[in-house]
C-alpha cells in the first residue's frame, strides 16, 4: 500500500533535525516543549490568537501528551483575554482533524498557503 504524505517531498528535506533549530530561530511564535526522561516528545506554539504548530513524537502519540500540549496553549491564550481562537491544520491531515474535533475545535475553512522553509531558500511549497 503507497504511503500517504501530506506535504511535498521537496519539503521533507528542511523537516530535518538539522533545519529544526533553525526553523525555531526565524518562527516569530513562543514555543513550548514536553519532554520526558530520554528528551522532547512534542512541542505547541502559540502567536496572538492562533495555535501555530503543535506537533507531538511518534512514540507519544497516544500519551495524552498532545492534550497536555493544546490545553496549555488554551490556558495561554485564554489568560491572554483571548475569546475566540484559531488553529491551523495541514489539509487531508484527518488524524489531526479528529482529534481537534474531540477537543472541542471546529472546522472553519480550508485554503492554501505556503509551508515554512529557511529564509535563505528560493524554493516555496504549497498545501
Amino acid at each position: 500500500m503507497p504511503m500517504l504524505t501530506l506535504c511535498p517531498d521537496g519539503v521533507l528535506p528542511y523537516r530535518s533535525k538539522d533545519h529544526f533549530s533553525l526553523w525555531l530561530t526565524e518562527a516569530e511564535d513562543a514555543f513550548f516543549v514536553a519532554a520526558d526522561d530520554i528528551g522532547i516528545v512534542g512541542f505547541v506554539s502559540v502567536k496572538g490568537a492562533e495555535v501555530v504548530k503543535l506537533y507531538v513524537s511518534d512514540r507519544a502519540r497516544g500519551t495524552r501528551v498532545a492534550q497536555t500540549l493544546l490545553s496549555f496553549a488554551e490556558k495561554l491564550l485564554s489568560e491572554s483575554g483571548i475569546a475566540r481562537a484559531m488553529l491551523l491544520c495541514t489539509a487531508g491531515n484527518i488524524r489531526a482533524e479528529r482529534f481537534y474535533a474531540r477537543q472541542g475545535w471546529e472546522l472553519s475553512g480550508s485554503y492554501e498557503d505556503a509551508l515554512w522553509t529557511p529564509a535563505t531558500s528560493n524554493e516555496r511549497f504549497f498545501v
